[in-house]
């Protein structure tokens, strides 16, 4: 079995027991107004970890302490196979149908670069769609599919990293294979691309610095004199 194979039996795994957990929960109490993705998250999370209790594959799952807003995984799970063994981070996304072409924030890249110096490498994302219904809500399929489940390292080729230090993609945008290699130098190379974004804005902003500084003290200048010539 190549890299290529091993990187599907999980993915293809992990469908599987989503697919199992959306089957026998297909709706949900919940309002599919503001903060229906964290609660389907969490929802998913706490199911996660009880449907894969005595899976064949997945072992030690975990889910992201209540209140963690900022821990890097919704759910961990270890991958199982022939005594081996692979930390896997889950990151589920619910995506409301109508904003399916939206470009959510997806994650902090520094998350991902500790996550490979510690050895390790997997980070996937799980996105499920849902619409509002007159109980809550309702996981519906997109594609003819209900997940949309890949790797960090296969995200579409577009996504970028903003001023604020997070990753973004087009949540309509299809994820492509590449090789681990491939996706530690495309980072980087996205990475580096935002820092010289960042440095030519900055640039431009310090260059005119001083004429907003000179117009600023001029205004000022005009202003207090009037402020002076009314008091007198």
């Amino acid at each position: 079995m190549d890299i290529k194979k091993f990187e599907n039996l999980i993915v293809n795994e992990m469908d599987k027991v989503i697919l199992k957990i959306i089957n026998d929960f297909q709706e949900l109490n919940i309002s599919a107004k503001a903060r229906a993705g964290a609660e389907i998250s969490d929802f998913l999370e706490d199911k996660f970890v009880k449907y894969t209790k005595n899976d064949k594959f997945f072992t030690k799952s975990e889910k992201s302490p209540r209140g963690a807003t900022k821990n890097p995984w919704d759910a961990k799970t270890v991958f199982c196979l022939n005594n081996f063994q692979e930390i896997i981070w889950i990151d589920f996304k619910a995506l409301k149908t109508s904003g399916k072409d939206s470009n959510p924030d997806i994650g902090t890249p520094n998350k991902i670069v500790s996550f490979i110096k510690e050895g390790n490498f997997y980070l996937l994302y799980i996105y499920v769609f849902y619409e509002e219904t007159k109980k809550g809500l309702k996981f519906v399929k997109i594609n003819g599919e209900y997940t949309k489940s890949y790797f960090l390292k296969d995200i579409n080729h577009t996504f970028r990293r903003n001023p604020k230090n997070q990753l973004q993609v087009n949540m309509s945008e299809l994820p492509k294979y590449r090789s681990r290699e491939d996706f530690i130098k495309l980072l980087v190379n996205k990475i580096r691309e935002s820092h010289e974004r960042q440095i030519k804005i900055s640039g431009k902003a310090l260059k005119n610095l001083s004429q907003e500084e000179s117009i600023l003290l001029k205004k000022n200048k005009e202003s207090e004199a009037k402020i002076l010539e009314n008091l007198k």
